[in-house]
C-alpha cells in the first residue's frame, strides 16, 4: 500500500543514511522501523502481566526453599 507522510528534513537525512548502510530503500527502512516500534509497544503492553508472573515465580521458589528448610528439621531457625 502506498502512503504519503510529512517528515522533518533532518529526520529524512538520518533515515537515508541508515537505509543506505543497510542497503535498503528509504521505504523499506521506514516500514521495518515502524514494524519494530509496534512490536516494542506490544511488549510494553504485556510488561505488567510479565512482571506479575515473575513475582509469582520468585515467591513460589522462596516458598519451596522455606518448605525444604522446615522439612530438614531446623524449623527455619538461623
Amino acid at each position: 500500500m502506498r502512503v504519503n507522510i510529512n517528515m522533518d528534513e533532518e529526520l529524512v537525512k538520518k533515515i537515508d543514511e541508515i537505509a543506505s548502510k543497510m542497503h535498503v530503500s528509504r521505504s523499506a527502512y521506514i516500514a521495518f522501523a515502524v514494524s519494530q516500534k509496534i512490536q516494542a509497544d506490544k511488549m510494553l503492553e504485556n510488561m505488567p502481566e510479565l512482571l506479575q508472573t515473575m513475582k509469582f515465580a520468585v515467591e513460589l521458589e522462596k516458598a519451596k526453599k522455606d518448605s525444604a528448610t522446615i522439612g530438614a528439621g531446623n524449623g527455619g531457625e538461623v
